[in-house]
């Protein structure tokens, strides 16, 4: 039969905050792909789908934009998306005269496991709930929605989620127009279903996951995801899709996509090219390939070593203004952005900059440990092309033979046609001792006593191990400053900390710590008697 879909996405989603504050509810991801990309893929291309937009609608239509630039939508913009009066029955009726048919009713956080049946009837979708007072709930009696309780302690067992068949579509509009009564400062949709009653409204029952709070969304991403990443690594201000073959990256701050893009000309064939182009999300082509973690071996690193040699770190000539320049922006980004960083750390947990045991180790304060850094010679870099995010996960071994850099970083300190060669060393070093991808699996453990000894265990693949040793060797013919490199590894751990949940945060917190020991004592800074402790772990 033809019939048309209603997605409701104009609502300011507050129960999800701070999730929201960039960004529509309907565009958070659930197994890399939006809420909404789970409903729209739902139905077959030819439905025509309505939306209601309000809150964030740049967000929703950009989106869109990025994900399916083959099929159109019939956006609806609400005047009144917050306040009084506002809710999912006043989006409805702004939407009604694109409605004049039967049509699928969702709201924008509703996920469910099942196919969905076509409005050939009325039907209501249900899911058994324990407790009804949160809820609409519906009263059933052989096999007949006979009565809905909004929001009341009563015996009914199943709660409307959000999902409706509505065949009787004039007579659904007509009963809202005449009973817009507000409940709990909205309007709500329950008056229209209440009048299908009187018209055969049949039950029909899904697995339902409500996204529209944190708790259920978290339980939807666990249900629902298809990888085999058990640790949540994801940030807050930015969010990655895959939709079809479109790879679509989100970023709160639009600076980041705008450089993004300026960068990825620098690039060049390095990187995927950006296909759309949008103020906070941008999406290419998905490439044919597999992640370095899943394929590294000394041959690879050799070969990759080789390519990054002269196909990225190609060095900038830079007069004396631009080097003065690029060397603040060296100090900056090293000292200034690390101290900022750990700032946020030690406030988040209320905890005190002091020494430390970690893994048997006792381990100055982070601030004496600074001050045995040369942050002169620190800031002495290497002003050449650079990735900025140069780890395993972010390099891409195609299907030809050749490599491609995912993910690369907007800037560096605010400079855009060049970084510092020895932060792309850093990056690569740090990704070989830290196996991203095997604490994204939940491989590694922060354990603190009642005495506040610290223990951290993780795992480094052979492989890694190997490689690395491949990379330092290759570091080594360069000229390159190793106990430099290992220094800004230290830092990278410590500027984590506090972009990470926990117990994540802490791990990497005390392993960015323990490492900067190490390194300041490689450098001969601290006295060698506290070498050997160091090396006993």
């Amino acid at each position: 039969m033809k019939y048309k879909v209603c997605i409701l996405a104009a609502g300011v989603g507050t129960r999800m905050f701070p999730l929201t504050k960039k960004i529509n509810k309907s565009l958070l991801p659930v197994d890399f792909k939006a809420v909404l990309s789970h409903i729209i893929e739902k139905f077959d291309p030819a439905v025509e789908i309505v939306i209601a937009v309000g809150y964030l609608k740049e967000t929703i239509i950009d989106y869109l934009e990025c994900a399916y630039s083959d099929r159109t939508f019939t956006i609806v913009e609400v005047d009144r998306y917050t306040g009084e009066g506002s809710g999912p029955g006043y989006s409805l009726m702004q939407c009604r005269r694109y409605l004049d048919s039967p049509f699928i009713f969702f709201a924008s956080d509703t996920l469910v496991l099942e196919d969905i049946p076509p409005p050939s009837e009325n039907w209501l979708g249900v899911s058994a709930v324990e407790d009804s007072e949160p809820y609409c709930t519906a009263e059933i009696f052989n096999n007949r929605v006979v009565g809905l309780e909004d929001k009341t302690i009563n015996d009914n067992e199943n709660a409307f989620i959000g999902l409706a068949g509505i065949n009787a579509y004039q007579v659904f509009f007509d009963a809202l127009e005449k009973n817009n009564e507000v409940k709990a400062g909205e309007f709500q949709v329950s008056n229209g279903f209440s009048t299908l009653i009187g018209c055969e409204l049949v039950p029909r029952y899904f697995t339902w996951h409500d996204t529209g709070n944190i708790e259920g969304y978290t339980k939807a991403n666990e249900a629902m995801s298809t990888s085999d990443v058990d640790f949540d690594f994801s940030k807050q201000d930015e969010f990655l899709y895959f939709v079809g073959n479109n790879v679509i990256k989100f970023f709160a701050d639009e600076a980041i996509i705008k450089n993004r893009h300026e960068r990825a000309l620098i690039l060049g064939d390095l990187c995927p090219r950006i296909s759309v182009l949008k103020k906070n999300f941008y999406s290419y082509n998905m490439v044919g390939g597999e992640v370095l973690y899943d394929v590294i071996d000394d041959g690879i690193m050799e070969k990759l070593l080789a390519w990054l040699d002269e196909n990225l770190w190609v060095k900038a000539r830079l007069n004396r203004s631009q080097l003065r320049a690029f060397k603040l922006a060296c100090s900056d980004f090293y000292y200034k952005k690390t101290n900022k960083r750990l700032k946020q750390y030690h406030e988040r947990h209320s905890l005190i900059d002091e020494a430390s045991s970690i893994n048997g180790v006792n381990v100055p304060s982070i601030k004496e440990l600074f001050n045995s850094i040369d942050w002169g010679d620190l800031s002495n870099g290497t002003p050449s092309n650079f990735h900025g995010d140069l780890q395993f996960d972010n390099v891409l071994l195609k299907n030809d033979g050749n490599f491609l850099l995912l993910d690369w970083r907007q800037d560096f300190s605010g400079l855009v046609d060049y970084g510092d060669q020895y932060y792309d060393f850093a990056k690569l070093n740090g990704g070989m001792i830290v196996s991203y991808k095997l604490i994204k699996q939940g491989q590694f453990s922060y354990l603190k006593d009642e005495k506040g000894n610290v223990k951290i265990e993780h795992n480094t693949p052979e492989a890694l191990v190997t490689g690395r040793d491949k990379f330092i060797s290759f570091l080594n013919s360069k000229g390159i400053d190793m106990c430099k490199v290992n220094i800004l590894t230290s830092l990278i751990y410590l500027n984590m900390s506090p972009m990470h949940n926990e117990p994540f945060d802490h791990f990497i917190y005390n392993l960015g710590k323990l490492n900067l020991y190490r390194s300041v004592i490689e450098s001969g800074k601290l006295p060698s008697s506290e070498k050997m402790s160091s090396l006993k772990s």
